[in-house]
C-alpha cells in the first residue's frame, strides 16, 4: 500500500485528514505548500517515495494547487490527486477534473467519503485503479494552464448540492476528451448550459457552439438543416446553404431533443457520426466535418430503442458518455441559491436593483416539487418582478405565485419528507417545517383580511401581539 501526501496550509485540516488516514490504515506524509509537496514527491514531480495519492488543497502559499495538479497530470506515473477546496463552485470542480484530478471534494468534508477515497486510491502498483482520461490536445492559441481559466458563459450553472457537484465533475472529465456525450434529464434542468460548459472547457473552446433543436425542425427540412443543400436541389433552394454540421466545424454541435428525430432519418445521422463527413442535399461529393457532438434528451431513449422508435446503433454511438442531470427536487437546497441568483439578476435587469429573498419564503421553495425544474423557478421569479410592490420576496408573495394547493396536494407527510431529504436549512429542519405551514397560513389570513392584523389574528385564534411576534420571527413584513 502506497502513502498519502496531504497538502494543505492549515494545520487543523492536515490533522483531521491525518487521523482519517490512520483510521483507514494508510501511511501518510504532510506538506504545507506546493514547494514542500514537490520535495516530498521528488524534484522531478514523479510519484516517488511510495506516494500513491495526493490530497491537494487549491489555496496554498506560493504556487496554488491547480499549478501543482497540472504538473503532476503531465507525468505518466503520477499519483492520483484529489482536489480539496472551500470554494465549492462549478468553476473549481470543472477545473480540477479537467486538469486530471481523480476526484474533487468541497470543504467541509464528508470524512467517511474521504476515508473511502483513501482506501480505494492508496493501492500498490499491481493494483492501480483506472487513470484519469488523457487530456485532449489544445488548439492553437488556447490559453495555457497557469491558473483556472474563466468560463465564458453568459449564465452559469448554479448549485452546490452533491448531485450538481457530480455533474460539474463529469463536465471536467469529458471536456478533456473528444468523446460524444448524451445529456439526459427532465425539461428545464439546464442541458444546454451543461453542453456549453463542456464546449468552453474543451480544446474546441475557440470554435463555434451550434445548437439544433430537433423538435423544432419540420421533418421535411431536417436533412437540409443538418447537412445543407445545393442551389436548385429542391423547390425554394435558391442558393447553396451550409448545414449545421458544417457551421459547427472546429467546434461543438449540440443536438437537443435528439429523441424527436424521425427514425427514417437516423441512419444518415449515424453514417455522418461514423464517417465524419456529410452529403449536402443535392450534392455530388461528401464534405469532411470536424465537430464534437453533444446530444440531449428528456425522453427515455433506452425505452425508445426497445419500442423500435430509436436506432440501437445510433443510441450507442451517442451515449458514449451518458450524463444524467438531476431534477431540481433532488438538488438539496439549490432552489434557495437559484432563487437568490435570479432575484438579483432579473432585479438588476428589469428594476435597476437586485431583489432579496425573505427567509420565510425558503421553506415554501423547499416544499414545492418544481415539476418544471429551473425553468419553472425562473418563471416564478420573473412574475414576482411584475407583482412585488417592494424589493423583497417573502412567503406571502411567493405563496400567491405558486400553484394553489401545493402543500395540500403533497400532503403534510410529503412536505416533511421533502424537508428531511433536502439539506438542513438555517435554523434546522423542525423550524423549517413549522415555517412551511405557518408562513403561508399567516399570509393567507392577512390576504383574506386585506392586511388587517387584528382581524387576521382573530381569524387565526391568537392575539395581535402574538401574530406580530410570529411575523417578525418568520421575517414577514407588515403591509
Amino acid at each position: 500500500m502506497r502513502k498519502v501526501l496531504i497538502v494543505d496550509d492549515e494545520p487543523s485540516v492536515r490533522f483531521v485528514l491525518a487521523r482519517t488516514c490512520e483510521r483507514a490504515g494508510v501511511p501518510f506524509e504532510e506538506a504545507g505548500s506546493a514547494e514542500e509537496a514537490r520535495e516530498k514527491l521528488g524534484h522531478d514531480g514523479l510519484a516517488q517515495d511510495g506516494v500513491g495519492l495526493v490530497l491537494l488543497d487549491v489555496r496554498l502559499p506560493g504556487d496554488d494547487g491547480f499549478k501543482l495538479l497540472g504538473e503532476l497530470s503531465q507525468r505518466p506515473d503520477s499519483p492520483f490527486v484529489v482536489v480539496m477546496t472551500a470554494e465549492d463552485t462549478m468553476r473549481s470542480a470543472v477545473e480540477a477534473m479537467k486538469r486530471g484530478a481523480a476526484d474533487y471534494l468541497g470543504k467541509p468534508f464528508d470524512l467517511g467519503r474521504v476515508e473511502r477515497i483513501v482506501r480505494d486510491l492508496s493501492v500498490g502498483p499491481e493494483g492501480e485503479a483506472p487513470r484519469p482520461a488523457e487530456a485532449a490536445p489544445r488548439s492553437a492559441g488556447q490559453a495555457d494552464e497557469e491558473g483556472p481559466q474563466p468560463l465564458a458563459l453568459g449564465d452559469m450553472l448554479i448549485g452546490r448540492s452533491p448531485a450538481m457537484v457530480e455533474v460539474y465533475k463529469e463536465i471536467g472529465r469529458v471536456a478533456r476528451t473528444e468523446m460524444t456525450v448524451l445529456l439526459m434529464g427532465e425539461s428545464g434542468t439546464g442541458k444546454e448550459l451543461v453542453a456549453r460548459a463542456i464546449h468552453v472547457n474543451s480544446a474546441r473552446a475557440r470554435g463555434p457552439f451550434v445548437t439544433v433543436n430537433m423538435a423544432a425542425i419540420p421533418r421535411d427540412l431536417m436533412e437540409s438543416e443538418l447537412y445543407g443543400h445545393e442551389k436548385g436541389s429542391f423547390t425554394g433552394a435558391v442558393e447553396r446553404r451550409p448545414g449545421k454540421f458544417e457551421l459547427a466545424s472546429g467546434g461543438t454541435l449540440f443536438l437537443d431533443e435528439i429523441g424527436e428525430m424521425p427514425i427514417e432519418l437516423q441512419a444518415k445521422l449515424l453514417r455522418v457520426l461514423q464517417e465524419r463527413e456529410v452529403d449536402r442535399v443535392g450534392g455530388s461529393r461528401p464534405l469532411p466535418v470536424d465537430v464534437r457532438i453533444v446530444a440531449a434528451t428528456n425522453a427515455d431513449l433506452a425505452r425508445s430503442v426497445e419500442e423500435g422508435r430509436f436506432r440501437r446503433d445510433l443510441y450507442y454511438r451517442l451515449a458514449v458518455v451518458p450524463v444524467r442531470l438531476p431534477p431540481l427536487r433532488e438538488r438539496e437546497g439549490d432552489v434557495v441559491l437559484l432563487a437568490r441568483h435570479y432575484l438579483g439578476k432579473y432585479g438588476e435587469q428589469f428594476r435597476g436593483r437586485p431583489l432579496t429573498l425573505g427567509k420565510d419564503a425558503e421553506p415554501l421553495l423547499l416544499a414545492h416539487p418544481w415539476p418544471g425544474n429551473v425553468r419553472e423557478l425562473q418563471n416564478v421569479i420573473q412574475r414576482a418582478l411584475l407583482k412585488l410592490p417592494g424589493a423583497r420576496l417573502g412567503a406571502r408573495e411567493l405563496s400567491a405565485l405558486l400553484p394553489a394547493g401545493t402543500v395540500a396536494d403533497r400532503g403534510l407527510t410529503g412536505l416533511v419528507e421533502q424537508l428531511l431529504d433536502a439539506g438542513a436549512p438555517e435554523g434546522g429542519r423542525h423550524a423549517a417545517a413549522i415555517a412551511a405551514v405557518e408562513a403561508p397560513l399567516i399570509a393567507a389570513a392577512l390576504a383574506r383580511t386585506k392586511g388587517n392584523q387584528l382581524r387576521a389574528a382573530e381569524l387565526l385564534g391568537m392575539n395581535r401581539n402574538t401574530l406580530r411576534e410570529r411575523m417578525r420571527a418568520l421575517g414577514m413584513k407588515a403591509r
